[in-house]
């Protein structure tokens, strides 16, 4: 029987992006195939974490339903990290068994694992997709991005998030990037939430990002992570 390796599963707001303050089911995954400077959930890279839980599919399914019936007007579940599509296949198994409870799917992934999501694409009803900036992550992942987006999904959409030590360069090949695919993906710039030596840019250059942003792609909006500011989950 296949297991996955998670690190919790609980209900709460989704904090980032353009569906910030909609209720949902996070089930976060253990393991990462990044390591970001940023990165708000470091206990979810490791998967030999004492905290991390080794679960069935339908364990994973059951903690969810219960999450359902505890809280009131919840429909989606969002698949997160860590990495998730890392655990493509059990994710694929837990969606099956919720096929016909008018629940809807989530993902929130770094955008690089592009034939994985190719495999689960068809069965999500958002896509909440990251472009990494290399300042930010110490690699370029443009090549993994680019394959990504050719997935095509009617409700895909792209964060980046911005720190201090963010560079016009590499923020305009990515907005470059997206306009290659679909202009009218829409871009959501996340000033960064500081984190240990991660500093903040300073909201003047996020404006002129925007802006240069705009001039590219129709859809550009600035969302900072909403659950960190009301200190929940």
């Amino acid at each position: 029987m296949m297991t996955g390796k998670v690190s919790e599963i609980f209900s709460s707001i989704q904090g980032e992006g353009i569906y910030a303050g909609t209720p949902m089911v996070f089930v976060r995954f253990a393991g990462c195939n990044l390591q970001c400077d940023y990165c708000d959930t470091p206990e979810s890279r490791s998967v030999v974490d004492k905290k991390i839980k080794i679960l069935t599919v339908k364990e994973i399914a059951g903690k969810i339903d219960e999450e359902i019936k505890k809280v009131k007007n919840i429909s989606i579940i969002s698949f997160t990290g860590g990495e998730p599509l890392l655990q493509d296949e059990i994710i694929s198994d837990v969606i099956s068994l919720f096929k016909n409870k008018n629940i809807k799917m989530y993902l929130d992934t770094n955008g690089v694992l592009h034939e994985k999501f190719s495999k689960l694409a068809r069965t999500m009803d958002y896509v909440a997709m990251d472009i990494k900036l290399p300042s930010a992550c110490g690699k370029e992942y443009w090549k993994e991005h680019k394959e990504f987006l050719k997935t095509t999904h009617k409700n895909i959409f792209i964060k980046i998030v911005l720190t201090a030590k963010s560079n016009y360069e590499e923020f305009k090949k990515a907005v470059d990037l997206i306009e290659g695919i679909d202009k009218s993906i829409p871009l959501v710039l996340q000033p960064v939430t500081p984190i240990g030596n991660v500093k903040s840019m300073p909201f003047d250059m996020i404006r002129a990002l925007k802006k240069l942003a705009e001039e590219k792609l129709e859809n550009v909006s600035i969302i900072p992570q909403m659950h960190k500011k009301l200190g929940i989950k």
